[in-house]
């Protein structure tokens, strides 16, 4: 997705947007830092931009320093339109439940540290949410019971927050879930039940393998930063196709499983990575990138199966990795990947 931020916009230029979504952004991010940056005039001029753009305009209020973090809540009066609303990187927040008032919000991102509204989910405006983001607060009591009841929910971003998270299993709509700093005591398994479940994210926190993500289905799967993991089964994915791995200390093999359906490959910083097995037997991997493991790059351009077309292989010192790079375009491999597309269009 491609973000275009416009901080503290003095005034509303719709036909700047309109040109910006036309040339390819598909969001539009107008942010204020402090309470002296925005004005019911301007603020009335944003949400006729925002019936004009629905979700693909995000009016952001964050930071709020000179105000000791706070935020009130009473400008969202002027903001009754908004589709797209993120209060975060805040400390406090006052009469939050005008949020309650929004009725055509569909995307909803929440990040006050001293907060503490356990009943947030249980707004009647946030019941009808295609998008929900939650970050970390000081006590991460926001109960998630309530989102057994938001049938229309498909992207989830949680921080911390897992009280009653076991609820998540009963959704069928998310279709992109990503998890953060949940600690190791909570369990997962719940994933397996998300059924109409695609994407899954995992960052941070701690887990010894990825055993309680298992899911018939996810396609995409990221794996970042999580504290003692030492084992990742690829068989418990059957139809992934995009997989990258980032930061994993404990992890020392990987395997491609016979008939796997992989094309993007991506490993990073996993220093004690010494072994990448079944490489042959990834008849559909296009895009391979290491860097910073300790595979053989040998192993590598010796079994790399007909299919691959771009590969990257770094994290050897500068110039060794000049080499390999060499290397790599003598055999007609494109030492360049692109990110890979993993989730779907926002709604307008």
């Amino acid at each position: 997705m491609r973000f275009h931020r416009i901080h503290n916009p003095k005034s509303i230029d719709e036909e700047m947007i309109a040109a910006l979504i036309s040339s390819g952004a598909q969001e539009i991010v107008l942010q204020f830092a402090e309470e002296a940056d925005y004005s019911p005039s301007l603020l009335d001029a944003i949400n006729t931009a925002c019936k004009r753009f629905g979700s693909r305009l995000t009016v952001r209020f964050y930071g709020h320093y000179s105000n000791g973090g706070g935020f009130n809540c009473s400008w969202l009066r002027y903001l009754s339109d908004v589709r797209s609303l993120s209060l975060d990187c805040l400390r406090n927040i006052e009469g939050a439940n005008r949020i309650a008032e929004l009725e055509h919000l569909d995307a909803f991102a929440f990040g006050v540290f001293e907060s503490n509204i356990p009943e947030l989910l249980r707004y009647p405006s946030l019941a009808r949410l295609h998008k929900l983001g939650l970050s970390t607060t000081r006590k991460n009591n926001i109960d998630l019971a309530p989102l057994g009841t938001y049938q229309r929910l498909e992207e989830l971003f949680l921080n911390a927050h897992a009280r009653n998270i076991a609820t998540l299993g009963d959704l069928t709509s998310i279709q992109r879930l990503s998890l953060s700093q949940i600690a190791k005591s909570v369990s997962l398994r719940f994933v397996g039940r998300m059924e109409g479940l695609r994407s899954l994210t995992l960052l941070l926190g701690g887990r010894t393998s990825a055993e309680e993500l298992a899911h018939p289905k996810v396609t995409h799967l990221e794996v970042l930063r999580v504290r003692g993991l030492a084992e990742i089964d690829l068989s418990a994915f059957p139809q992934l196709q995009v997989l990258h791995i980032g930061d994993q200390l404990q992890l020392r093999s990987l395997e491609l499983n016979t008939g796997t359906l992989i094309r993007w490959l991506s490993i990073w910083n996993c220093k004690n990575l010494s072994s990448l097995l079944g490489l042959g037997r990834a008849v559909a991997l296009n895009s391979l990138s290491l860097g910073r493991t300790s595979v053989e790059p040998d192993s590598v351009l010796n079994n790399a199966p007909s299919s691959l077309k771009c590969l990257i292989i770094a994290g050897y010192g500068r110039r060794r990795d000049e080499e390999l790079e060499n290397r790599i375009r003598s055999k007609g491999y494109t030492p360049e990947i692109s990110e890979p597309d993993i989730g779907g269009e926002r709604r307008d």
